[in-house]
């Protein structure tokens, strides 16, 4: 979700420095590698002993935004930054103000009073990260899966050499907003507008 558009994260370019503006202070999230995910979900399978009633969490690592955007400039030798501005800006911001009081959950119905918004939904997001509520077990995550992800540096690396062999373009390219198509959304509910059925 870091370089996809329509996401809750989705850097934006700013003097030709990509930019990642949300609202996590000094707070570090632990993002997920896709790629690593069926590696896990096959572990679970394997060790019913172990893994029953298990809540597996996974993670790259606790990644600080600033963290991220040198990771990023380290990989693609182009300018990178983080600024975390407080919550209501970053509500009121171009391209999240239009969707901040749309449900949250794919398909709700906004007038359900138990409908949680995408405002609501993400600004517990924010600040369960920003104050270091959760943590993972890194140690476990290293025992299941050796060869894991485990830093931005290292996801940034194989998403650049991925989107190369896959004739997306390099990684600086492809966080290009002229460059962004509905096929370059990781959401579904970005890739369709929020329109698909369920």
């Amino acid at each position: 979700m870091v370089i996809s558009p329509l996401t809750p994260m989705t850097p934006s370019i700013e003097d030709g420095v990509v930019t990642w503006r949300v609202p996590l202070g000094e707070g570090a999230v632990p993002h997920v590698a896709l790629e690593d995910c069926g590696f896990y979900v096959r572990w679970l399978f394997d060790h019913p002993e172990r893994a029953n009633g298990m809540d597996l969490e996974v993670a790259i690592e606790h990644m600080p935004y600033a963290d991220m955007a040198a990771a990023f400039e380290k990989v693609t030798g182009h300018p990178a930054q983080y600024i975390p501005p407080d919550l209501d800006a970053y509500w009121n911001s171009p391209d999240l103000t239009g969707i901040a009081d749309h449900p949250a959950g794919y398909n709700a119905d906004p007038n359900d009073k138990s409908t949680m918004s995408f405002r609501d939904n993400f600004t517990g997001f924010w600040n369960v990260w920003k104050h270091g509520i959760i943590t993972r077990d890194y140690a476990l995550l290293d025992e299941i899966h050796p060869n894991r992800i485990r830093s931005a540096e290292e996801w940034f690396r194989r998403e650049d050499q991925l989107g190369r062999e896959l004739g997306k373009g390099i990684l600086w390219e492809r966080v290009q907003p002229e460059n962004w198509s509905m096929d370059s959304a990781v959401l579904k509910s970005s890739a369709d507008f929020r329109t698909g059925k369920l």
